[in-house]
């Protein structure tokens, strides 16, 4: 009987606990994409086991070019308009997953209701796939978190012939 009053105490500020305000986590918003330009700053290839931690990383924009002190992935421009195109420029010197393009309309944008996915569609692509020209395609959207100063898209998927490989790809592009 002596603990009595301290169960009640405890239970009356678990009580008062339970009803104050929620702290709902914040909302992610985004900006628009609309009317913005867009060029390369990273690119890593993370890849390891399905079910297990990454054994290794690559760091794509470094290494894909001949020259890694002017990462040629850098070179490359794009601008998201507000009528939903994705337009590609190139700079002299600049490289690209895709071969003979140095400029163009390369395809469609939008983004779903969440404004966590983004989906650039192409005739390079194919079917059910996302790609922009110096990221590899990958299946669906790219996931993408938006800055006034930076775009990341990210993407994982699984593959190999037991489909028992991960492989996450990471872009960082800066607004220009």
């Amino acid at each position: 009987m002596k603990h009595t009053p301290l169960i009640a105490v405890a239970f009356l500020g678990a009580m008062l606990f339970a009803c104050s305000k929620d702290k709902s986590a914040p909302v992610l918003k985004t900006a628009s994409l609309n009317d913005t330009t867009w060029r390369m700053t990273g690119y890593t290839i993370a890849f390891g086991p399905v079910n297990g931690p990454a054994t290794g990383t690559n760091n794509f924009f470094q290494s894909y070019s001949n020259d890694p002190t002017i990462p040629c992935l850098g070179l490359n421009a794009f601008t998201f308009t507000a009528a939903g195109k994705v337009l590609w420029t190139q700079e002299p010197r600049g490289c690209s997953m895709v071969s003979n393009f140095v400029s163009s309309d390369w395809g469609t944008w939008s983004v779903n209701n969440a404004q966590t996915q983004l989906t650039v569609n192409s005739p390079q692509a194919g079917a059910g796939r996302s790609a922009m020209p110096v990221v590899y395609a990958v299946p669906g959207a790219y996931n993408y978190t938006i800055s006034s100063t930076t775009l990341t898209l990210s993407a994982s998927y699984i593959y190999g012939q037991k489909q028992d490989s991960l492989k996450v790809d990471r872009a960082i592009f800066t607004r220009q």
